[in-house]
């Protein structure tokens, strides 16, 4: 049986925290469990629009991750407790910004209508309920070691437990006509019977069904590279950006960590602060991980390909993140934060999106080996962080990086 959400939350609040939940939202006694679980299933609806794309998922799990570090084993002496309340509430906004943006006011509305509150204590149910929902996914996807996709089926797997307590207009303010429109990601991909559908009519599927297809991949990629190998693993790597179907590779000879170096065309020096090279991925990082004192923001940069614009890591990608997921293996209580780079060329908000999308793209390569999701942190940064000039071509390949970095590491 799958798990029903909005039960658990229910049953997390019990009588006792239902009663001080009314008495702090000023809700009668015999509609407070009502009132609550309307506000569970608005919450949950939320975070299945929300889950409509990988970004949008991938935000979500990152949530779910970090609410297991709140404390909400006793609901009823937080809602009695005015100071706890509000520190609860600011959390639940937060939550709610991010599930529904700048519809978050007309969905206040609608559950003040429903409910027959006015906004502002419709919002405040609302702010209690997300992180409530919050804590309880955070500790599935714990437990279960859920990835993105896992996560997903979570969220639409609640579609028959809520839709008795969706208020009507929920689903219009939300954009869609009714639950059954939340598909997820996943129901992007190309249909398990697509395999009888002429190739021809396969055009754009790809890179939803890629990852059986990176597998075989890799074997080609593995003969063609060997066959290659001198002419083209002559360099450092960095992240690589393929454009227009041509892999291009910085071949310049990295320096060591912690020093500069001269840029050849202008002579001056570029620092590289605590960079790594990514000749040899696999042991810079096991010999970091054997050092007594570690910096913590030392970068191993990860030699990955993504088509131009694109989010899906193609099979050229393999060999280092599957040296990343090996040494996870080997050290379970390694935890890891992989940082998306971009140059600064487009839109900055652009930017962020895609390095945050290619992020959790690796993030989801380590989760669909096994690594928990958990032990993971996906972070977007764009163009923010530049580590070499962005008014050259060069510059721009340094900067459109994959970054590596220990979040939390016990032996």
């Amino acid at each position: 049986m799958a798990d029903n959400i909005l039960d658990m939350a229910v049953r997390h609040l019990g009588s006792a925290g239902m009663s001080a939940l009314g008495s702090a939202l000023g809700l009668p006694a015999d509609k407070s469990e009502g009132a609550f679980s309307t506000g569970v299933a608005s919450v949950l609806a939320g975070m299945m629009g929300k889950a409509g794309s990988e970004s949008g998922l991938g935000s979500l799990l990152n949530m779910a991750t970090k609410s297991t570090e709140m404390d909400l084993s006793s609901p009823g002496d937080i809602f009695a407790d005015a100071g706890r309340m509000t520190s609860l509430q600011d959390v639940g906004g937060n939550i709610l910004g991010s599930l529904f943006g700048s519809k978050e006011s007309g969905v206040f509305n609608v559950i003040s209508s429903a409910l027959g509150l006015d906004s502002t204590k419709s919002g405040s149910l609302l702010k209690v309920a997300a992180p409530v929902v919050m804590s309880i996914i955070g500790k599935l996807v714990k437990s279960k070691g859920l990835n993105m996709q896992g996560l997903a089926s979570l969220l639409m797997g609640q579609k028959d437990s809520i839709k008795d307590y969706v208020p009507a207009g929920l689903m219009n303010e939300l954009g869609v006509k009714s639950l059954d429109d939340f598909t997820g990601p996943a129901a992007e991909a190309a249909p398990r019977q697509a395999a009888a559908t002429p190739p021809v009519e396969r055009k754009s599927g790809i890179g939803k069904w890629l990852w059986p297809l990176l597998i075989a991949l890799a074997v080609l990629w593995a003969l063609n590279m060997c066959a290659k190998k001198e002419k083209m693993d002559d360099g450092t790597g960095g992240v690589v950006i393929e454009q227009q179907e041509e892999v291009v590779v910085d071949d310049t000879t990295p320096p060591p960590a912690d020093t500069t170096t001269t840029t050849p065309d202008t002579g001056t020096e570029t620092p590289v602060g605590t960079i790594v090279g990514t000749e040899d991925f696999a042991s810079n990082f096991r010999a970091y991980l054997a050092e007594a004192a570690r910096d913590p923001n030392k970068e191993f940069l990860l030699k990955i390909v993504f088509p131009t614009d694109g989010t899906m890591p193609t099979a050229a990608s393999l060999p280092d993140v599957q040296a990343l997921i090996k040494i996870m293996q080997e050290n379970p209580g390694l935890s890891v934060i992989i940082e998306g780079h971009t140059d600064s060329d487009g839109d900055a908000a652009a930017n962020e999106e895609l390095s945050k999308t290619r992020a959790e793209a690796v993030k989801k390569m380590l989760a669909d080996a096994g690594v928990q999701a958990v032990r993971v942190t996906a972070v977007g940064v764009g163009a923010a962080k530049p580590v070499a000039d962005n008014n050259t071509e060069e510059g721009k390949q340094k900067n459109r990086r994959i970054a590596v970095k220990v979040d939390k590491y016990t032996q």
